[in-house]
């Protein structure tokens, strides 16, 4: 593979083979993300491929354990902070994106970062970038599982930012409730958001 991919439509493509040996439940997950995302971007009149392709390649790493995610991260050159040592999980979204673009030849940055901080989410995503970030935290298996998500789900229906506030606000809270620490990018995203929030 030596062309590199820019249309949004052959990295999804793309993305779909290279899922296509993961784990059955993943795929299934991946799959609900990719139709929560194209709704998102019916809804608030979003690139819908861009967002498709993003939702196809968010998880290519979510099945690996924490050892695996370091020493992959650290063979695709993934900056690895302290808190991502501590909580290795977040990496991959980082791995995916990073592998994204070296092995796959993926050039498409708004879908790259979409795909990069999927999990933290940033303080400058695009719309495309937070309707994939939407439809990974309001899959229905997630809010079947936490009711608690119904709200947000509702309100990224009539507002990406304050949805996407409202579920770090949540997550964020949970955590310092429970001693953990809280990732940087998540707070800095949380703030922004609410900032622009309608």
């Amino acid at each position: 593979m030596t062309d590199a991919l820019r249309d949004p439509e052959a990295i999804r493509e793309r993305f779909a083979t290279a899922m296509s040996d993961r784990p059955e439940k993943l795929q299934k997950h991946v799959r609900r993300v990719e139709r929560g995302a194209l709704r998102l971007a019916a809804i608030h009149e979003l690139d819908r491929d861009i967002c498709a392709a993003a939702a196809a390649g968010h998880d290519l790493f979510r099945h690996c354990k924490g050892p695996e995610l370091v020493a992959l991260s650290r063979h695709y050159c993934v900056p690895i902070s302290e808190d991502e040592l501590a909580a290795p999980i977040v990496l991959h979204g980082p791995l995916a994106s990073a592998y994204a673009r070296a092995t796959l030849n993926v050039e498409h940055e708004e879908i790259l970062s979409a795909i990069a901080y999927h999990t933290t989410a940033h303080p400058e995503y695009s719309l495309e970038a937070l309707a994939v970030f939407m439809a990974d935290k309001i899959d229905p298996r997630k809010v079947q599982r936490d009711p608690g998500l119904t709200a947000v789900a509702a309100a990224a229906e009539h507002d990406l930012y304050a949805a996407a506030a409202m579920f770090l606000e949540r997550r964020l809270t949970s955590q310092l409730n429970s001693g953990q620490p809280l990732h940087p990018l998540a707070v800095a995203s949380r703030n922004a958001f609410l900032r622009r929030a309608l």
